[in-house]
């Protein structure tokens, strides 16, 4: 039988910003929660930072995350306790078979008031004080969640490439081979681990495992993906060349037909003469997106005004050739920043794929880098959707595998990704090698997997766009024990999928789905406005 469903949640924080990185991770599981403090005496608080005596007596459920390593101090004077942090890989299940980690520093309590009830053998992720319903945490969600989401937005170009882009032609006038040797990590590959690729999975398992575990109820969710499928795939081809775009496409876009699915093109708009009747064409087999005016690494340097003027002529540039709406963009060298998402949404894009989960040397930085996590996430207004498989160039032209290899490794990352449910997003230059003809089977053997994968939902990136947004848009309503989602695209209702996630152990979350959920009428526009 399983645990009764539970409450709404209630968000606190010493600050505002507390309270928002919180809520962040209540929407991306689609939990129920409100802000403010709960006066029934039966609510579940989760604040960042000690609560009072009063809130803890005021609330059936506490977790308290610490805000820093003061306030864990403050948390282990409050209540008697002895604290020592150290850094540590913390790894926890989320099956029976895939993990999560991330290396972090962990404030650990002790004391014989204290009692560990989530861990590993190494750490202790959330304790109860005995004889009590309040929960502490050793990991500061908050400023560790920030450091990896805001923290890797940013890159800092290195000296070397800001000298490069000031020479009066385009860095692609070197020679390749020079520019390949330059770029040549031959052991990077061995680092394509959990914890250089989804950190921020890693913070989200410990929010929810510390609510099913501190209450002991039943927290509803909403499913990832559609019903029936368990992961994503999105396959995205940046071109750089003419050649790439006449000739490379060709044999990429053949082998799709083959499997039956599309795929996603970026194209600068400028680089080079566009047919317009080519670029219908990869229109009409899956979709077109922005690759900026030129590929030549200097978009990142752009005032924002000039930002915002040149994404936005890439944009209506390709609009006016493939007669069909463009509604993502991919910048050159996955150069990426919060100005230049800013600037995209002010040109009227609704996603960007320019951010890589992590990869293992970055042409900009010239070191490894990433956002450290393979869903999508919403930044002023615009969804990033993380580059999260790596990409071609990583593996074949700075990690110096052959195709083959290189498809053996695109597998085991995405079978990873599969089992934390996220989304796979393959970045295939048709510039490169898998556009060769004696690479084809490498490149349909890689798809085919896919898409024999019936747990595989195939998308071009502005369908997994939509369906994000979908999802977001989504919530969940809890009402005297019943349960119901609130949605707003009618046309899509019986896709999502409710989920009750009822236990938390060695073998990672307990899930059972709710067949048939009751499913409330589509809201207005305005109710999902904050």
């Amino acid at each position: 039988m399983e645990p009764p469903i539970a409450p709404p949640i209630t968000l606190a924080g010493k600050q505002d910003r507390d309270v928002e990185v919180l809520r962040e991770f209540a929407e991306f599981w689609k939990i129920p929660y409100g802000k403010g403090h709960s006066q029934e005496g039966k609510g579940i608080l989760v604040s960042c930072g000690e609560v009072s005596e009063t809130e803890a007596k005021t609330h059936a459920s506490v977790i308290v995350f610490p805000s820093g390593l003061e306030d864990s101090k403050d948390i282990a004077k409050q209540y008697g306790l002895e604290l020592n942090t150290k850094e540590t890989l913390l790894r926890l299940p989320v099956s029976p078979d895939v993990s999560v980690s991330i290396r972090t520093r962990a404030s650990e309590f002790s004391g014989p008031g204290v009692e560990p009830v989530i861990g590993n053998s190494e750490t202790s992720v959330l304790y109860r004080l005995r004889g009590t319903r309040i929960h502490l945490s050793s990991v500061n969600l908050v400023s560790e969640y920030e450091r990896l989401i805001t923290g890797g937005l940013e890159e800092v170009p290195s000296r070397k490439f800001r000298l490069v882009t000031k020479f009066p032609f385009s860095y692609r006038a070197i020679p390749a081979f020079i520019r390949n040797r330059a770029f040549r990590a031959p052991n990077a590959v061995t680092e394509l681990t959990e914890d250089k690729l989804s950190p921020v999975e890693c913070l989200r398992t410990v929010f929810l495992a510390s609510l099913v575990v501190s209450t002991g109820l039943a927290i509803p969710r909403i499913g990832f993906w559609r019903k029936g499928k368990s992961y994503a795939l999105a396959i995205t081809h940046d071109v750089e060349t003419k050649l790439g775009l006449e000739d490379g496409a060709g044999r990429c876009a053949d082998i799709e037909s083959k499997l039956g699915v599309r795929s996603t093109w970026n194209i600068p708009s400028e680089r080079y003469p566009l047919s317009s009747q080519l670029l219908s064409s990869l229109a009409s087999a899956g979709e077109v997106g922005g690759h900026d005016t030129k590929h030549d690494g200097r978009l990142i340097f752009e005032s924002f005004e000039n930002k915002v003027e040149r994404v936005g002529r890439c944009k209506s540039r390709l609009e006016s050739l493939c007669k069909k709406e463009v509604r993502g963009f991919r910048s050159p060298l996955l150069q990426h920043g919060r100005e230049l998402l800013d600037a995209l949404g002010k040109a009227g894009y609704m996603y960007d794929s320019s951010a890589p989960s992590w990869e293992p040397l970055s042409p900009t930085s010239l070191k490894p880098h990433g956002v450290g996590t393979v869903f999508p996430f919403f930044v002023s207004g615009v969804l990033e959707i993380p580059v999260s498989l790596p990409q071609d160039h990583q593996l074949i032209r700075v990690s110096g595998l052959t195709t083959s290899e290189a498809v053996e490794q695109l597998f085991r990352v995405s079978q990873w990704i599969r089992g934390v449910g996220g989304a796979c997003v393959l970045l295939v230059h048709p510039d490169y090698e898998f556009g060769q003809p004696e690479n084809t089977e490498d490149y349909y053997r890689l798809l085919e997997r896919f898409k024999s994968d019936p747990k595989c939902e195939i998308l071009t990136l502005g369908q997994l766009a939509q369906w994000w947004t979908h999802r977001a848009n989504a919530r969940i309503e809890t009402h005297n024990g019943s349960i119901s989602i609130q949605y707003w695209d009618n046309d899509r209702q019986r896709d999502l999928e409710l989920e009750l996630v009822t236990g938390y152990g060695r073998d990672g979350f307990e899930v059972s789905r709710l067949d048939s959920p009751e499913i409330a009428p589509p809201l207005h526009e305005h109710a999902f406005k904050e």
